[in-house]
């Protein structure tokens, strides 16, 4: 099995085996000898080889019916969201439900329907945003607050962010005036 899928991620790559053999110091008989299941890699050429693709080794050892790295991901989050809510408390689960629901109905409007690209760009860019806003408050925190060097970096962080989110959500105006129009 972890044969198969490093020749699958290697194919991903249009990569002969040679090429990722190079890529990974290792002979390419070897990794041949890998892919086909006659030999066994150790555990620090997985880790070699999860880091080069930026896989998990969970996906690189898993034996079920999962055939990519997509199926995997979508599996894997499923799994992690589940246990995660399981966790938390009660009020915010049900606001991670909220926010997971508006994200459900974003998600099937693109994948049932024509999907517009443009669109799906400009609101994974708007949430990179966010997520880079969020970071960024989150770095320097230390005991008895802020430097003003560090507030003046973090507010000229903020408004580079809030710029960007500005722009997405204009962008995403223009696409949702110019849909309800026609």
């Amino acid at each position: 099995m972890i044969g198969a899928r490093i020749r699958e991620l290697r194919k991903e790559r249009n990569m002969t085996l040679r090429e990722l053999a190079d890529a990974l110091g290792v002979p390419f008989t070897t990794l041949g000898n890998y892919e086909r299941g006659d030999r066994k890699p150790d555990l620090q050429f997985l880790l070699d080889i999860s880091k080069y693709f930026g896989v998990s080794m969970d996906f690189l050892a898993r034996t079920d019916e999962i055939t990519s790295y997509e199926d995997y991901k979508v599996v894997s989050y499923s799994e992690d969201i589940s246990e995660m809510l399981n966790k938390a408390n009660p009020e915010v689960r049900k606001r991670i439900l909220d926010i997971h629901d508006q994200l459900f109905l974003i998600t099937c409007e693109h994948a049932i329907s024509e999907p517009n690209n443009n669109e799906l760009e400009i609101l994974e860019n708007l949430l990179n945003s966010i997520t880079k806003m969020k970071q960024g408050f989150g770095i320097g925190i230390k005991k008895g607050g802020f430097s003003s060097s560090t507030k003046f970096e973090l507010a000229k962080s903020y408004l580079k962010e809030k710029e960007e989110i500005d722009k997405y959500f204009n962008q995403l105006f223009e696409i949702y005036i110019e849909r309800s129009v026609k």
